[in-house]
Order: structure tokens, then C-alpha cells, then sequence
């Protein structure tokens, strides 16, 4: 289907309709929007929850006794939960209309917040309110639907790249990134490009536009997009699709992989052309597009090189290190952590004993236990509370592809100087059994509840 066609499809209004649908299928994500954003809706839930409890219980009771009193009693049970569940639809189509009528209302806006900085850069985010919900959602699912924006898998890109450098094959390898990606976007070539396309709907537009002003009169720019914000993750996107077809359109670029705006382009030169010229010639098509390369973190290496035992890139949390191309036979790359991420990981060690030396001193007993669920938590796994699809996260499955350990030793000797050092004998002999090498290779799960994980990231927030 043309886009052209799939505009003329898709419904992309701020209707309640739609906004049932994204009610709907947040809900069964684990993300209930009654609870933040309808008080009303979320009782009528709770009663929902407590009849449907109930009705377990007298079908039990009636599967038992088999009396017409027990079936009497299961029907009436089962009428008396069909209608909450009616009152509780009802309920939610009211709510939701009234805030499409609000959102379609031309002076409506989302306000938007400087918030906290993450990486030296400020991350921006609405007001806590349905109306900003629901205008956001519906709006990434028209960009979704209208420009089949989506972001790139970051495990398959990793095991592509792992393969591809694994080969003895002559090559240039170039790795690259753009300097302050969101906040250096030209907005008013985004904006022209969404006018130019005639995709999205006018009132999708409208809000954009005043979500980019809003961030430019804020941050003191004409240029970029606010991070943080849902939509600018698309918007980003589109911006990129230029530049994309650019890099991958000579014919001596065998493989383009982005993600956000981390780069590693392969290409293999003709005879005649010099691969460093033609590297610098690619790189170029940032400039032309209003943006710049991240000269700190552009590195171009050829394949094989002699003057080299090996090569090494960073790109996308790994440390590949991959053959020179002098070896008779294929070297499989190996991953290891990037020294970033590895400071990292330090660094919420340290913040994690230091938590526990300052509260230690008015309650050593919370101090203690926090202190162990904290070094539970990053020493293992643990699938996300509240949410539906099974999300993991941990020490395994953050760094799924590490081929090599060394970093992950070095890590658990890093915490273990710190356990040594406790005076508390009991608690240093309970923290002595946790190693991220084991949590790694035995893929350990810990439980946690959302008011344990909320106290034990306060330690290391935004770090």
C-alpha cells in the first residue's frame, strides 16, 4: 500500500474511539491508566476485582454441592459483575472524551519541562496529564503507521557486525556518531519535510510544531528536538532516512547499520580508489544535512593491516576486537565490555556503599538490608514488575553477547574490596556469595517488587 493510499486509511484523529484502542492495549502491558489518570475508573476496577474473587469462590462452592441455591447464587454473582463491567466501560468512554474534546481544541498544547541532565545532556518531559498522554501516543502511532518509522534491533545489529568482522575479508571498517544528535537537528527542515509529505493530519502536525517551538524557546535554540519526549524518537528518525540512502548508495558500501545515531559503515574499495578518500567522502553527507560528526568518535580502520596485531571498535556497548586480516583462517571477534560501561558499573558500586555508609549511621539494619538488595540487583536478572511482555533486564541480559569475562572478574573484584573492607561480619559473609561473573554465566533471577526496585536505583539515579 502507498503511503499516499495508507494516509487516506488510517484514522489519525484524537478521538475517543482511538484513544480507547491505546487504552486498551496499555492496559494489557501492565501500564493501567486508570490508576494515573482516572480515580473513578480505578475503583470501579478494584470492585471488578473483588467480584470476579468472588464468583471464583461460589463456583467452587458450587462445583461441591451442585444445589439450585449455588447456582442461584453463581448467576446473580455473574449478572451483578456483567453490569460493573458495563458501568466501568461506560465510565472509561465518558473519560475519554472528554479528553479528545480538550486535545481538539485549537489552542490546546502540550507544556513540556526541562528536566534532569543524563550524559551532560537535559531531557525534557510533559505534563503528567491524559490529555498529554493520549495526544502523544496517538501521534507515534500515526508516524508509525503513515512513514513505518522503527527503530533498529540493537542484539541483531551487534551479531551482524560480530559476524561481519569475524572475516578475513580486506575491508574499511568506519565507526561514527553525531555530535548532539537531537539537539542539532534543523527543525525547520523537519518541519518542511512533514508540510512537504502531506501525511500526517493537520492536527498531528499542529501539535509538532508547538512541541518544537516550545523546546527551542526553552533550550535557547532554533536548532533540535527535545529528548525524552516520545515523538522525537520518530521524528529523529525520519530526519536520518536522507542520510541513510546517502551512505548506502555507493556501490562499494557492503554494510550501513544505525542505531539512533551510532554508525559502522563496511566498505570494500574498487583497485584504483583510495579507501581512506572514499571514507571521507561519505562522511561528508552529514554536513549537507545540517549535522556533525562526532570527530572524538569517528574512527576508520582498514582491513587487513599489517602494522596492527588486531583491531578494536566500541560500538553499541561492546568492545569488538577483530582480526587484523593477516591470519590464514577466520578469527571469530570477541566482545568485551567498553570502558564506559564498565566505569559504569564501578561507579554504582561505589554509590551503592557510600548510600550504605550514610544511612548505616541512623539505621544500620535498613542500611543492611537495602545494601544487599542493591548488590542482589546488579550482581543478577530480574523480568520488569508490571509488565506484561516478560521484560528482563540484568547483568546476562544487558550484555548478552560478552565473549569474554575479564571484565565481569574485574568487576566482582572491584565489589569485593569493598565487601572485605565491611566491619558487619555477617552481612560481608552474605555479600562474599554475590559475583557478576556468576550472575552472568548462570543467568541468576531475583525477584523484586516496584517499591524495592524504586529504592534501590535511588542510589545510582542517572548514572
Amino acid at each position: 500500500m502507498s503511503l499516499a493510499r495508507e494516509r487516506k486509511v488510517l484514522d489519525q484523529s484524537f478521538s475517543a474511539s482511538n484513544f480507547r484502542k491505546i487504552f486498551d492495549l496499555e492496559n494489557r502491558k501492565g501500564n493501567y491508566l486508570e490508576g494515573r489518570f482516572f480515580p473513578d475508573i480505578a475503583d470501579k476496577s478494584k470492585e471488578i476485582q473483588s467480584r470476579s474473587k468472588k464468583l471464583r469462590e461460589l463456583r467452587k462452592i458450587h462445583a461441591a454441592v451442585q444445589s439450585d441455591d449455588s447456582e442461584n447464587e453463581v448467576n446473580s454473582a455473574y449478572n451483578e459483575l456483567k453490569e460493573l463491567k458495563e458501568e466501568r466501560d461506560t465510565l472509561i468512554d465518558a473519560e475519554l472524551t472528554k479528553v479528545s474534546e480538550k486535545i481538539r481544541e485549537k489552542s490546546f498544547s502540550l507544556n513540556i519541562q526541562k528536566g534532569a541532565s543524563i550524559g551532560g545532556k537535559p531531557v525534557y518531559t510533559t505534563d503528567n496529564t491524559a490529555e498529554s498522554f493520549f495526544a502523544l501516543k496517538q501521534i507515534q502511532h500515526n508516524f508509525r503507521r503513515l512513514y513505518k518509522v522503527k527503530q533498529a534491533n540493537r542484539h541483531q545489529i551487534v551479531c551482524q557486525v560480530r559476524e561481519l568482522l569475524g572475516d578475513s575479508f580486506p575491508k574499511y571498517v568506519i565507526r561514527t556518531d553525531i555530535s548532539s544528535f537531537y539537539e542539532s537537528i534543523p527543525t525547520d527542515k523537519l518541519l518542511k519535510k512533514l508540510r512537504d509529505d502531506s501525511l500526517l493530519s493537520v492536527d498531528s502536525r499542529r501539535i509538532v510544531q508547538k512541541i518544537i517551538f516550545e523546546y527551542c524557546r526553552l533550550s535557547g535554540s532554533s536548532l533540535g528536538i527535545p529528548r525524552g519526549i516520545g515523538i522525537s524518537a520518530y521524528l529523529a528518525e525520519l530526519y536520518m532516512r536522507e542520510i541513510d540512502e546517502t551512505i548506502i548508495k555507493p556501490p562499494a558500501v557492503i554494510y550501513y547499520s544505525r542505531y539512533v545515531d551510532d554508525m559502522l559503515i563496511v566498505f570494500c574499495p574498487e583497485p584504483n580508489q583510495n579507501g581512506f578518500e572514499l571514507a571521507k567522502t561519505i562522511l561528508t553527507c552529514f554536513r549537507k544535512h545540517g549535522l556533525k560528526r562526532n570527530s572524538s568518535k569517528t574512527d576508520i580502520k582498514k582491513v587487513p593491516d599489517s602494522s596492527i596485531p588486531q583491531n578494536t571498535i566500541e560500538y553499541l556497548g561492546y568492545k569488538i576486537t577483530f582480526s587484523s586480516g593477516k591470519e590464514k583462517h577466520p578469527v571469530p571477534a570477541k566482545l568485551a565490555m567498553t570502558d564506559a560501561k564498565l566505569d559504569r558499573y564501578k561507579r554504582r558500586i561505589d554509590l551503592v556503599f557510600a548510600a550504605y555508609q550514610k544511612k548505616s549511621r541512623y539505621n544500620e539494619k535498613q542500611a543492611r538490608r537495602l545494601l544487599e538488595k542493591r548488590i542482589r540487583f546488579l550482581t543478577s536478572n530480574t523480568r520488569l514488575v508490571n509488565n506484561k511482555k516478560h521484560v528482563v533486564s540484568g547483568v546476562f541480559f544487558s550484555n548478552p553477547l560478552l565473549t569474554e569475562l575479564d571484565d565481569l572478574q574485574d568487576l566482582d573484584a572491584h565489589l569485593q574490596a569493598y565487601v572485605s573492607a565491611l566491619t558487619v561480619s555477617r552481612l560481608q559473609a552474605r555479600l562474599s556469595n554475590y559475583s557478576f561473573e556468576k550472575g552472568f554465566q548462570r543467568k541468576r533471577y531475583h525477584k523484586f517488587s516496584a517499591q524495592d526496585l524504586s529504592a534501590i536505583v535511588e542510589a545510582w539515579k542517572n548514572v
